[in-house]
Parts: C-alpha cells; structure tokens; sequence
C-alpha cells in the first residue's frame, strides 16, 4: 500500500517553506500576597490540615453554550480532592467566600508590565470568569482581568537582529490549584498555590523562526524581573507556545520551562503538523475508515501473560476491547514527532479518559502479547493485515469504552484540530484537551471594577538598565551583577550605606564567606542568613566597630544563635601595640620562627582585633630594620 512520505527533522529551510508561525504566552507569578485574598503566596507541599471532596460540571456561558475544553472535562467523570492548610489557605480558595477586594500590589505590577509593552491601559479593570472544570479551580473558572490590549515591543538581540513583536493582551489572573495526584476517578489538588497572583502576557503571532520564540521569551522575562514583587525560583514563570504551519492550525503547547527547549518544541511541532497532514492524505486516498463498533476480545486473552492486558482484565468489570482500522496498515507505528508514533496521539487522547493508554497492531507483537495473538484479533475483527490495523484496550468496561471511542473520533479525523498540548522535557508534546474558545468567558460579579489613571503608573527602571549602570558605576563583571540582583541583593544600596567598606569586599562576603566558615567551623551559612546578617556586620564594619578578620567567627555565632558581645571585638590601633609587637618579632627570631610563623602567632594573640595587612606590613618593617 502507499505509504505517505514524512519529515524526520525541520531544516531551516523547512522553517521558511511550511510558514511557521508562533506567539507565546507568558505567566509570572506575583510575590506577596493572593489576588483575592490576605493569604501568603506560599506554595506548600507538606501535610495538609484538611481534605475536602468536590465534584464539578461545565455550564453554559454568556453565550449561552457549554466550552468545547470544559465539556471535555466533563466526560471524564472525576471527583476532585483539596489539600488545604489552616494557616495559609481559606476560605475563599475553597469558594465557600466571596473573593476580597483586588490586591493593590499585584494590580500596579501589571499596569506596569503593560506600560513597558506599550499597551493601550484600559480605563477600567473588569474581571471575568473563564470556566475550568479540570478540578483546578475550586469554582470551576478562573478569574481574568484585561489590562492592556494592542502593545508592542522592539529590541536588538545579541546577535544584532532587531525584532518588532505585538502583544495582544496583559491580563491579572489567579493560579490554579497545584495537582499532586491523579488517577482513573479522581485528581487530587494543593490549595496552596491556588489565587497566586499572575500576570500574563500574549503576544501576537509575530515569530517566524524557532529562536526568535526564545529570544523574545528572555526580553519579556527580563522586563518581568524588572518589577519589584516578582516571585523567582523553577515553576514561578511559565512560557505556553501557540505554533502554526502554513496548511495547519493553532496549537498551544503548554508547560515550556526550559527557555533553551523551545526552538525544539516549535520545530517538533512543526513536524508533527506536517507528518499528520501527510498521513491524513494517504488515509483519503487508501480511503480509510474506522470501525463502527467496540468489539469485547477479552475471552482472546482469558490466558494471555501480557501485564498489560491482564491488569485491565483483572480489575473490577475489566475487558478487553478492540477497534477495527480499515486501510490503515502501517499508519500507527509511523514517527510524527521524535519517539512519537501516530498511534501515541490516538493513545494521548485515550488517556484522557482515564486508562494507561492503548495497543495498536503495528506494535505487536510486543509487551507480552505473542503472534499468535495478534493474528488473533485481526481474524475476530474480520481484518487482513495487509491493509488494516487495529487498536487495543484493557480497562474496567465504562473506562475502556469511553477511551476507545474517543481514539476512535480522532482516528476518523482526518484533520489537524486546534488543541491544547503539554511539552515534554525531550522537546516533543502530549494531547491534553481541545483548544477552549470564547464561550468558556462570562463577567464576575463578586470583585468591584478598578479605575485606572495611566498618569500615575511609575515604572520602575528596567533591568537590562539596571546592570548596564551597576556594570559600569561600580566597574563589576556583568555576570556578578546578574548574579547579585537574581539574589536579590542591592548593591547599590549597600555601597551607599556602607561607604567606607569596598562593594568588591561586600559582594565577597555574601559569596564566598560562607566556604570560609564551613573551612573554619564545619558549617555552611546559606544565602537567606547571609542577607539577613551581612547587613549587622557591615554597619559595624563600615564605623570601625569591629575588623574583617572578625567576620568568620561573627558570622558563624550569629548562625548559632549565640549572644555576641561586641565589645570584646572592638579593634585596637596597631599604633597602640607596635612596642609588643616589635618585642614579640625580637623573641620569636631568636626561637627561629619564620615570618608566617611569626604573623599567624600575633593574628591568634589578638585575635578578629587587629587588621591582617596592617599586622603583616608592621611585621616586615621590623625584621627589614
């Protein structure tokens, strides 16, 4: 039979032949405190203080119909489990309270955001309801609300290229609810993480090359971290890719962490449209067709040793169910994306319904199923193997059938569908939902609207500015300043409280006093007790109260919890001790000791009170005479 002809990987003249084109999407968490609520935003994952059981429906919206995405989630007949915590989550993540007024802080980082991608401000802050019935949301929607509409942004990229992109919309949105656990009936959710304040950035489909995507991720990740009350660290920030072709359609693949994968997910991407098309072309021509009924196989595999098959047979109502593919002989087992075959999208859609996933006939014989009987159920399906296949699978019976007609609907498609996607770490995607559209959107009544005066957002200086200006005013290295700011630390602040104490000395302690007390004392401090008693030490460094040789020993008594008596610190004058010295230097050169010998004798007599150049240069004048 003929076979369609498929791409193995996207050159760089396949990018410019298929037309990709591609936006991003960008949500960054807000530090502080939740959208809604007074509760901290702190995302928790240890024991809960309470669970609680919900169930959730799609309803109709202000269009009057049902979401094609929530009605998906529907169909999956799960329950919902909350993990929630007595002193950082409440009653209003629960949606047993109506949401508070919008919190201030998370309002004014959006406007600014919007500012800075030159974004046409609404005059007025209204938010909306998008339904979410995946458990996510206690409510079953999220709550929006648009904060610019039109921006647009242009930069120069390391490599000189200058790139013009739109932005279609900044939104202030709540986070959902962090899943823990799923399983066939059921998700199971953290509240902790849900109402985290979010801001999110769409920009249009602008991008035409892989790493163009990237690039214009790092810009608006750099104007994020421009904002005072970003949240940082993995998972706080992330990127969903909405990528087309030429003859494909939108698909937004979500989950995009790692900014270095996202050429690799666009060109995947790219492929899978491609591939598809091709297979969907050779199905027309073979004129393939999907069976109509869902035959139960299961006394076929009553002896089978096949783990698989026998988990689903042996499970409460299992069976084994099977779908005839007319004309699709070779189809399933073709690559559309790298270690991803066409029978693993009609899987991906079958695991929605609950099941593992699914066989089909041009992986067989394989995970315990023998020879014998594949042939087996091609003979019961009424198939030849030269030109059919077959799909395959084991569950209870009401999982079973909901996941195979669902594989089935998308093996009768031959068409790209606008969905959503999740990105796998190697650089491919997985089938999660159907693309929501406009009906899942109706207006909040609960939270008033906030007028907005453009005239009094401030924006606060830029990062990129920022360590332009630090690299230059304090002669640093540009990746120490990355550093010191990605920490959080002010070093413009410190080198103006602390005059007299080099900024090259203080960004030193932060950074590497920490190896030099777990050399001394065998205990490393972290960054978080580094900036919490770097700046004590420096007001008494900068006034001459204590000497730096002190530092190890104070540190690590702070680390302790130890009472410090600062007195017994305080240095003295090397001025005030030059006649001791000079006889200690007369009595060790007639013991023989050496000049190291020598200092390290008078470091330990006077021990954090004496500054170590000082006590060196006075050592050598004495023995030069």
């Amino acid at each position: 039979m003929n076979q369609p002809e498929l791409k193995t990987t996207i050159t760089k003249e396949d990018v410019q032949e298929l037309g990709l084109k591609c936006g991003i999407e960008i949500h960054q968490q807000l530090e502080g405190k939740k959208l809604f609520c007074n509760c901290p935003t702190t995302i928790r994952d240890d024991e809960p203080d309470y669970v609680v059981k919900r169930y959730l429906r799609a309803s109709a919206g202000e269009s009057g119909k049902i979401d094609i995405a929530a009605l998906a989630e529907q169909k999956k007949q799960k329950y919902f489990l909350y993990e929630g915590y007595n002193d950082t989550t409440c009653l209003v993540e629960l949606d047993e309270e109506p949401p508070h007024r919008v919190n201030e802080n998370a309002l004014r980082a959006s406007l600014q955001m919007a500012k800075f991608l030159n974004a046409n401000i609404v005059d007025q802050v209204r938010f909306m309801r998008k339904t979410v019935v995946d458990g996510s949301n206690t409510s079953g929607f999220q709550r929006t609300g648009l904060i610019g509409t039109n921006g647009k942004f242009t930069f120069t990229t390391e490599e000189g290229k200058e790139l013009n992109i739109g932005v279609e919309s900044v939104c202030l949105e709540e986070d959902a609810g962090k899943i823990v656990e799923e399983k066939s009936d059921y998700k199971k959710y953290n509240l902790s993480r849900l109402g985290i304040p979010l801001i999110e950035i769409a920009t249009a489909p602008d991008m035409n090359d892989p790493e163009d995507i990237k690039r214009v991720a790092e810009h608006i990740g750099m104007l994020l971290r421009s904002l005072d009350n970003v949240k940082r660290g993995l998972g706080t920030i992330r990127q969903d890719v909405n990528i087309s072709i030429k003859e494909g359609v939108r698909v937004e693949i979500k989950g995009a962490q790692d900014l270095r994968m996202i050429p690799t997910i666009a060109k995947n991407e790219m492929l899978r449209q491609y591939n598809l098309l091709q297979i969907f072309k050779t199905l027309k021509e073979r004129k393939a067709e999907v069976g109509k009924e869902l035959k139960d196989l299961s006394l076929l595999f009553e002896t089978s040793t096949s783990k698989v098959i026998r988990s689903g047979l042996d499970a409460e109502n299992g069976i084994v169910l099977g779908l005839a593919l007319k004309g699709f002989a070779g189809i399933t087992g073709l690559e559309i994306q790298p270690g991803r075959r066409y029978g693993t999208e009609l899987s991906d859609h079958a695991k929605t319904m609950g099941v593992k996933g699914l066989f089909h006939s041009d992986e067989l014989p394989n995970y315990g199923i023998t020879e014998e009987e594949k042939n087996a159920v091609y003979q019961e399906l009424k198939l030849n193997p030269e030109t059919d296949a077959y799909l395959l699978i084991a569950a209870p019976e009401e999982i079973a059938k909901r996941a195979l007609q669902v594989a089935a609907d998308r093996a009768s498609d031959y068409s790209l569908r606008k969905e959503v996607r999740n990105a796998r770490p190697d650089g491919s995607s997985t089938y999660m939902r159907p693309m929501p559209g406009s009906s899942r959107m109706y207006p909040e009544t609960d939270v008033p609207p906030e007028n907005i005066n453009e005239e009094l957002i401030v924006l606060p200086q830029r990062l990129d500015e920022k360590i332009q200006h630090l690299t230059e005013t304090f002669n640093l290295p540009e990746d120490i300043v990355k550093k010191v700011l990605k920490d959080g630390i002010d070093i413009e602040e410190l080198a103006n409280t602390y005059p007299n104490i080099k900024i090259n000395s203080i960004i030193d302690y932060y950074y590497s006093m920490p190896q030099l007390i777990k050399k001394q004392y065998g205990e490393e401090l972290n960054l978080e007790e580094m900036k919490l008693f770097t700046p004590l030490l420096l007001e008494r460094l900068n006034n001459n109260d204590i000497t730096k040789d002190a530092l190890p020993e104070l540190y690590y008594k702070l680390h302790k919890g130890e009472q410090i008596n600062y007195e017994n610190y305080k240095p003295i004058r090397i001025e005030d001790i030059k006649e001791e010295v000079e006889q200690f230097v007369k009595e060790s050169i007639e013991q023989g000791l050496p000049q190291g010998a020598i200092i390290g004798k008078l470091m330990a007599k006077y021990k954090g009170k004496i500054d170590g150049k000082e006590v060196g240069k006075l050592v050598t004048t004495i023995l030069r005479g």
